[in-house]
């Protein structure tokens, strides 16, 4: 679990130390009396101050927590994300959960499991396509855990992508994931097994995470390499990029990503909530930092909307004179105008847009 980077909850910002319920009827299996609360909230408190990795953030996180009053009923997804929102501005691994009713079933208003979601939905792989011109695309939305499914769609989607000339990571809507398959995944495009960053703990242990052995076709490890971010990219998405941005091994297209580098670990609460606390940081062997609160910033920047065609245009360019296929060549020339003539219109109209606002 420590290994493993998941999805923080949606942030805003708490501005009160008082939390009151809100206006409409909480149904009896979400209510949480004022007494309940502040128990999950405390034990919350204590989760952070004796685990949270930078001791003096913790102190000063479980401090706000406690300076909290509750008034009238809360709902149960109310607390969490009010909760959620105060912590996550510190650390946005940080999370305070709730999946269940107060009965232990199901409830329809929480978010299903990272994992559990990755897992149906294809490991994390959502499209891979063969653009114009040659240039492959692979986009996933999060990094499973390292299995026989997991590692066969990778595998798979290597498989269709390995006689293309150039290739497109699409991480824009990553979310994260496990750290391992971070390592697998970075394995396809290292020629040998490299560090990619180091996971330090608050007592002062430390774990490396590194690319394994070579894998699939060996034209990966030399293809030009293109990875769309932006600030919906999270986590473990901003892990693989971040790499492999400072290894000089890809380019990065789009916006800043989200920012959180702190891998956690699931503490169980009081009335079936969870504690995410992140117990360690990241840190590069180039840059010696991380991505933490800043994101991971793109080389060549472009709204996420557009950031796909702008990387099959950088694509086509950058192979404009490395085939003698005549036909290739012409499909190639024929798509760089229509690519340039798109982004043309779209950076004309927004720029547009932006004066008359």
């Amino acid at each position: 679990m420590i290994a493993r980077f998941l999805l923080c909850l949606s942030l805003c910002v708490l501005g009160v130390n008082t939390l009151q319920a809100r206006a409409e009827v909480i149904s009896p299996a979400q209510q949480l009396q004022p007494t309940q609360a502040k128990k999950i909230v405390e034990e919350f408190a204590q989760s952070i101050e004796q685990n949270y990795v930078f001791t003096d953030i913790a102190k000063k996180i479980a401090a706000q927590l406690r300076g909290l009053t509750f008034q009238g009923v809360q709902s149960r997804h109310g607390l969490s994300k009010q909760i959620t929102d105060l912590v996550s501005q510190y650390d946005k691994h940080l999370a305070l959960v709730t999946r269940v009713d107060n009965n232990g079933k199901h409830s329809n208003g929480a978010r299903e499991p990272w994992f559990t979601e990755l897992k149906r939905k294809n490991s994390g792989v959502r499209q891979v396509e063969v653009l114009a011109g040659n240039i492959g695309y692979l986009e996933m939305w999060g990094f499973d855990t390292v299995s026989q499914q997991a590692n066969e769609a990778i595998a798979a989607s290597m498989t269709l992508l390995q006689r293309t000339d150039a290739l497109i990571l699409d991480f824009s809507q990553n979310g994260g994931g496990d750290g391992f398959m971070v390592s697998h995944l970075a394995s396809y495009f290292l020629k040998k097994p490299t560090l990619l960053h180091t996971y330090l703990f608050r007592n002062g242990s430390r774990y490396p995470f590194r690319s394994g052995q070579p894998m699939g076709a060996s034209q990966f490890r030399d293809m030009p390499l293109y990875i769309l971010i932006g600030p919906d990219t999270f986590s473990a998405g901003e892990a693989f990029a971040y790499a492999m941005k400072h290894l000089g091994r890809a380019t990065l297209i789009g916006e800043p990503s989200k920012g959180g580098a702190n891998p956690i670990n699931q503490f169980k609460l009081s009335h079936d909530f969870i504690a995410f606390v992140a117990i360690g940081t990241s840190v590069s062997p180039i840059t010696g930092e991380n991505w933490e609160g800043k994101g991971v910033i793109p080389e060549i920047k472009a709204e996420v909307e557009i950031a796909k065609s702008k990387a099959h245009l950088l694509a086509l360019q950058d192979l404009a004179d490395k085939s003698s296929n005549p036909y290739l060549m012409k499909e190639r020339v024929e798509k760089i105008r229509q690519l340039a003539t798109q982004l043309d219109v779209f950076n004309h109209e927004n720029s547009s847009n932006n004066k008359s606002r």
